[in-house]
């Protein structure tokens, strides 16, 4: 009899906890606009070492805004395309920890290097942006896509390594309580 009891009062707080997480799907998220900036490099004043000569350039950022319904999500992947001279960019990053609220944000960069590699070295203009897709998703399931302009993506080659991540950049230290925690990349 205390077996039995024993299982049963087991089975009843496993079942418990199942139930207490909230599911996640695609109603969970609801994404905002896709914004596009060009800030310039951040400058650090550095003491001691080497004082090296440099020019400030302009990055590229994508970010978007995001509200989500469940009191807490583990981890969300966002995953940014952009359509730049005629190439697809693609980038990710996740993040892990969310509250559930308003106001949350996804932001990636592209280097002034890159750019400079797209373009040719010529000056990027707003016509040389044809279009940002963002996809988020978690465990491999989509939940939400947004874009800056309408339209599908184009059948091109995707070129990987070009969008970074908030980490990857100088604006790494910047900023840092309007975007969730990234999880660490092995």
């Amino acid at each position: 009899m205390k077996t039995l009891t024993l299982a049963l009062l087991s089975l009843a707080v496993l079942t418990t906890g199942a139930f207490a997480q909230a599911v996640v799907g695609p109603t969970s998220i609801k994404l905002g606009k896709v914004e596009i900036a060009a800030p310039s490099s951040p400058e650090y004043q550095v003491t001691g070492g080497l004082n090296k000569r440099y020019k400030t350039a302009k990055w590229l950022e994508f970010e978007i805004g995001y509200d989500t319904k469940p009191e807490e999500i583990d981890e969300l992947t966002f995953k940014f395309t952009a359509l730049i001279e005629n190439k697809l960019l693609d980038g990710e990053v996740t993040y892990v920890n969310i509250a559930k609220g308003t106001e949350h944000f996804a932001v990636m960069y592209l280097s002034p290097k890159s750019i400079d590699k797209l373009t040719g070295g010529k000056t990027l203009t707003a016509a040389s942006i044809q279009n940002v897709w963002v996809e988020v998703s978690r465990q491999g399931q989509l939940l939400a896509r947004e874009s800056y302009k309408p339209g599908a993506q184009p059948n091109l080659p995707h070129v990987a390594g070009m969008v970074l991540n908030k980490t990857q950049t100088p604006f790494a230290p910047l900023f840092y309580d309007r975007y969730e925690e990234i999880k660490p990349t092995r």
